[in-house]
């Protein structure tokens, strides 16, 4: 017996990730990514242990059937959604994937903070510009580039982790979540500009 057919009872981890990939999780997470995602409901009460290494979904009856559990369980993911905390759900549940999802933010820091780049050095905004990059100026560009998604990336993980959700884990999230909301540039006509330019 399991989760298809008594959802309403514990169950170790590798039973209930058998049913969220069924009922819940995006047909694309693959196990690896559908443990992650687990120990993140984990985190968020969605699922709480029963003792060892047993969970079970709160506030579901004895004898209800997987359908709706189901429909239990997609109310709650929708209100802690709406949480800090819940932020990420909408990228993970099949319920969500038609919609538009939207893209991450970086959370605004005080402006107090120390700007600084890749390497932990504080940034040289002072430094004289020239024409001629050396290869530090090269470094210090690219990191200042980068900067903002490595910001995006270290916040979100951060976000991401708790008591179950380890950093592998909240790593597989994060690029999942980018991979998601990752916009594809339309493919561009190619043209021969050296005859263009002799029309």
């Amino acid at each position: 017996m399991g989760p298809h057919e008594a959802p309403s009872l514990s169950y170790p981890e590798n039973l209930w990730l058998n049913w969220f990939k069924d009922e819940i999780f995006n047909a694309d997470i693959d196990d690896t990514g559908a443990k992650s995602v687990l120990h993140y409901l984990f985190d968020l009460n969605l699922l709480i242990n029963d003792g060892g290494q047993s969970f079970k979904i709160l506030g579901v009856q004895s004898g209800q059937s997987s359908n709706e559990v189901k429909k239990i369980l997609l109310k709650k993911i929708n209100t802690t959604y709406h949480t800090e905390v819940g932020f990420a759900l909408v990228y993970f549940v099949s319920n969500f994937s038609k919609s538009e999802l939207p893209p991450l933010k970086l959370k605004e820091h005080s402006s107090d903070v120390i700007k600084k780049n890749i390497f932990g050095k504080s940034s040289m905004s002072r430094q004289k510009k020239t024409s001629n990059l050396s290869n530090l100026q090269i470094v210090q560009k690219l990191g200042n580039q980068l900067r903002p998604f490595l910001d995006l990336e270290r916040q979100t993980i951060s976000r991401l982790r708790g008591v179950y959700t380890s950093k592998t884990d909240a790593q597989w999230l994060f690029n999942y979540i980018l991979d998601k909301t990752r916009k594809k540039s339309p493919a561009k006509k190619w043209e021969q500009l050296s005859r263009k330019r002799h029309r």
